[in-house]
Order: C-alpha cells, then structure tokens, then sequence
C-alpha cells in the first residue's frame, strides 16, 4: 500500500520552489511530482493551464516506480501496467526480452 498526499498551496510557495509559478500572472501550471520515500523527485509531468492530466496514467505511472523500486533489476516498458511482462535490467536479459518481442504478433514497447 502507497500513502499519497495532496496538498494545497495558498501561499504559492511550492509551486514557486518547483518552477511551476507563472510569477507575472500569479498561477501555477498544472505540475504533478511523484516522489519517493528517500525525498527523491521519481517522475515529473507539468501542464499547461489549459489542459489536465489523465489519472489513469498517473496510476499506472505510479505503479511502474512502485514496481521497479520493489524489481530492482527490472525495468519497466513504456505502456506497463501490472501484470505486464518487464524487462531484465542486463544487456542479455533486455536483448533476450525484445528478441521475443519481435517474434511476437505486439508492438514492441520500449
């Protein structure tokens, strides 16, 4: 299980601390950081005020990190969700995995 927190920033203090602070117009872009237990920034998405982000992906993206932190010698495909095959983190095992990649009938994710 994942503890997620939100947080809300009236004084627009972390959006200024991460870059997100449009300071003329006194907004914030639509910034979502994903950061690890050790205080390290694991992924970074930043919008335009214009349009969102899709939840769906932040799940599986969250998902992703939270498996190879758990797989550490596994990376994971562009497109993974759980359950999904990963690839072996060593120059045999990665080239073993996109050889039966491409012997299959899928798309090949990278």
């Amino acid at each position: 299980a994942s503890s997620t927190s939100l947080v809300s920033d009236i004084t627009k203090s972390i959006a200024r601390s991460y870059g997100m602070l449009l300071e003329d117009e006194g907004v914030a872009l639509r910034g979502l950081f994903i950061i690890d237990p050790d205080g390290i920034v694991q992924h970074m998405a930043v919008n335009d005020l214009s349009f969102g982000q899709n939840p769906e992906e932040v799940l599986r993206t969250l998902q992703a990190i939270q498996y190879v932190a758990s797989h550490p010698d596994e990376l994971c495909p562009a497109g993974w969700t759980p359950g999904d095959r990963a690839i072996p983190d060593s120059v045999v095992g990665a080239s073993e995995y996109f050889a039966e990649m491409a012997s299959s009938s899928e798309p090949t994710p990278l």
